[in-house]
């Protein structure tokens, strides 16, 4: 059984016309023929086939297919190894063939030209000679003597289907390079022979043969649900913790950034409190909270403020906008490499994929095809593929008339390869996105599916940062879907801190898919702002659960966006950000002016006044207590992944040796988990605390930290007796 590339082509309504007519009828043009094949052009073609041939040459298979096009005429058709493989042409279907390579048959030697290799009459170059040699030598067996067409990794064959209007308006990603037609060939010995070679008598054969490659070959390469009558926000950002999980989970020290606050709170659900009904026109809703409270390592007292996030949306109420979607895939080389290991080792080598490994690349286009699996027949969808260069591989197209069966088939089967020019593939993105405007009924969003490994074009962090900032002030915002274990969270945390952006880090494609059916309205939906929180009578320590955390300033808070998220008995997931507090005003009152943009535009301010407690250990709710022991928790990991890494990296002296090839400022190496004596007597000590606080707010999902940090004293006493992963 023979397969070939196949894609499914435009739709055509059931007529009983002749194929020509039907065609004709669907365009102004007219489709070519077998008489337009021209030596080393590429055609659009529609064709029958009539009987197909398979031809063994030196162990290589090339496949010969007799074709009838739209007048009746039959003309041969070769198949260059190594062309896609997807689905088996049917005898006597209409197909439409794009970027079939036209070809002649070898011509005849030039006496006046010689061989500088063997002293052989040359011939003149042709498109087959540019082509895999076991198809020269099919067309020499079988004696075609006219004017043939060659499938090679550029053709796409798509059947011309009449039952149903949808579209797949797929386009296969190309290494974008002409034919390479040599120009002169020599049959004696196989050399390609440049022309100032070929009359050229000094030249010697010891200068070596061409090779013969093909260089235009591809490069390798549910609503959500919830329990109350209204939905809780989050802010964007990070929406998990499980790459510092997974990288603990498998002998690595995480980087630092990989445990954001607002990553570990989205994992827990918090009482917010009661209502403040300020402003009663609003669909933001915040809370305040307080509490005091001594550190447990430290027995430092601490002042906290919180800012539980509610809203007066009600779950029936939510619906998200339609969507003008575009999914950037990256398909680089560090794609390929496997998910659950280091695309580098701690000595900055790569890694070897194994046979059994799943890839990064694997489970990125499992991924993506769950997510277009939750798009609405009036959303909009288009794709990017981007390694050192971006690629429009589905031009934007609602999904009611796309062939999403197909599409999800050709994602399926994009390889990985090359470098990584991330904004390339945005800035692609942002052109089909471009023209249209977001407003309450439609949000433009690019989902990146990457490991944030940038190499080439623009790789700076902040020329980066301002490039999706520029659209996100446009409107058109970003989700970040970070694959493997060593997905960059330092640029992921920098990028998904922008307006209307949010980031996701991919731990098993079967639980993204499940994830993407429980809150994918939420994720694309931002409903607020600029949310910011003046203080009156306090100072701000730090902020804790927001990605533009480090941008509070004195006495000012300062929040991007809102998104919706679930409620389960009426607490909302991620639903809190936490102020600490520089001390305690001597009355003990801070007064609070709160405003933020709503997604219809509104803008909207309130004030408030809450008291702080003077005794430790005083929680206004158990949502505070357990955003304040979180926090507490996440800051110390940091601290201790952000410690290890630069000792990693750091050491005496300077190495000033200089490596070709090294990596670039976005991809990281692993190193191993380590974990001293001071760091285990902490970690030990911030267990106890968290088990104590696991009974008192009677949240038993705290017991996953529990058992990381259990991993972490495994690790240090893996480390004093010299044992290593």
């Amino acid at each position: 059984m023979w397969f070939i590339a196949f894609r499914r082509g435009p739709e055509f309504d059931t007529d009983d016309r002749p194929l020509a007519a039907r065609v004709q009828g669907a365009t102004t043009d007219r489709m070519p023929t077998n008489t337009d094949l021209r030596d080393g052009e590429r055609h659009d073609i529609t064709i029958r086939q009539v009987s197909l041939r398979p031809l063994e040459i030196e162990g290589t298979t090339v496949h010969r297919l007799l074709v009838e096009d739209e007048n009746g005429e039959q003309f041969p058709i070769l198949t260059a190894p190594g062309s896609d493989t997807l689905v088996q042409l049917k005898t006597g279907d209409p197909y439409r063939v794009t970027d079939l390579l036209g070809a002649d048959p070898p011509g005849d030697t030039d006496p006046d030209t010689t061989c500088p290799s063997c002293g052989s009459a040359l011939r003149p170059g042709q498109a087959i000679d540019a082509v895999d040699e076991a198809v020269l030598r099919a067309a020499e067996e079988l004696g075609i003597a006219e004017a043939f067409g060659i499938v090679d990794a550029r053709t796409v064959i798509a059947r011309l289907r009449t039952d149903k209007r949808e579209v797949d308006d797929w386009e296969p990603m190309t290494s974008g390079s002409e034919l390479a037609v040599p120009d002169f060939v020599c049959d004696a010995c196989g050399r390609d022979v440049p022309g100032h070679l070929a009359t050229d008598g000094e030249i010697h054969a010891a200068e070596g043969q061409m090779d013969r490659s093909v260089d235009n070959a591809a490069p390798a390469m549910e609503s959500p649900a919830t329990t109350t009558d209204s939905i809780g926000l989050a802010t964007g950002g990070a929406k998990d913790a499980e790459n510092f999980r997974e990288n603990v989970a498998a002998g690595y020290t995480p980087q630092p950034e990989a445990i954001s606050d607002e990553g570990l709170f989205y994992d827990y659900y918090f009482e917010t409190g009661e209502s403040s009904g300020a402003d009663a026109d609003a669909l933001f809703a915040p809370r305040y909270a307080t509490a005091i409270s001594d550190h447990p390592l430290t027995g430092e007292t601490e002042h906290y403020l919180s800012v539980g996030l509610d809203s007066t949306l009600s779950a029936a109420d939510f619906e998200r906008p339609r969507l003008d979607l575009v999914a950037v895939l990256d398909v680089s080389g560090s794609m390929d490499s496997p998910f659950d290991q280091y695309y580098y080792d701690e000595h900055g080598r790569k890694r070897e994929t194994e046979a059994d490994s799943t890839t990064k690349i694997e489970a990125a286009t499992r991924s993506l095809c769950a997510l277009t699996e939750q798009l609405r027949p009036e959303d909009r969808l288009g794709v990017v593929l981007y390694n050192n260069r971006a690629h429009v591989a589905k031009p934007l197209r609602d999904v009611a008339s796309t062939n999403m069966v197909a599409i999800r088939q050709h994602v399926r089967e994009v390889a990985a390869g090359g470098g990584t020019n991330l904004a390339d593939g945005f800035e692609a993105a942002w052109d089909m996105l471009a023209d249209g405007e977001t407003t309450t009924d439609v949000e433009r969003r690019v989902v990146f599916m990457t490991d944030m490994m940038p190499n080439t074009g623009a790789t700076g962090e902040r020329t980066l940062t301002r490039l999706f900032a520029d659209a996100a002030d446009r409107g058109i915002h970003t989700t970040f879907v970070g694959m493997g274990l060593d997905a960059n969270a330092d640029l992921a945390d920098a990028l998904s801190g922008i307006r209307g952006a949010n980031h996701y880090f991919v731990h098993s494609a079967a639980e993204f898919e499940r994830r993407l059916g429980a809150e994918f309205d939420y994720m694309v939906t931002p409903l607020v702002y600029d949310l910011e929180l003046e203080l009156g009578g306090a100072e701000i320590a730090a902020v804790h659960g927001s990605p533009t955390a480090e941008d509070a300033t004195g006495r000012l808070m300062h929040v991007e966006t809102l998104f919706p998220s679930a409620k389960e008995d009426g607490e909302a997931r991620g639903g809190v950000v936490l102020v600490r507090l520089d001390g305690a005003p001597a009355d003990g009152e801070v007064d609070l002016v709160a405003s933020w943009t709503e997604r219809d535009g509104s803008d909207h301010s309130e004030r408030a006044t809450v008291t702080l407690s003077s005794e430790p250990e005083q929680f206004d709710h158990d949502g505070i207590r357990k955003a304040v022991v979180l926090s507490r928790y996440a800051r110390e990991l940091r601290s201790w992944a952000r410690e290890v890494h630069q000792r990693a990296t750091g050491g005496e002296g300077v190495d000033d040796w200089l490596l070709p090839d090294q990596r670039g400022e976005h991809e990281r190496e692993s190193i191993p988990l380590a974990v001293s004596d001071d760091w285990a007597a902490r970690f030990a000590d911030l267990r106890a605390a968290l088990r104590r606080e696991r009974e008192a707010v009677g949240d038993d999902d705290l017991q996953q930290e529990v058992t990381l940090l259990a991993r972490l004293l495994e690790g240090s006493a893996e480390s004093r007796n010299g044992v290593s992963k």
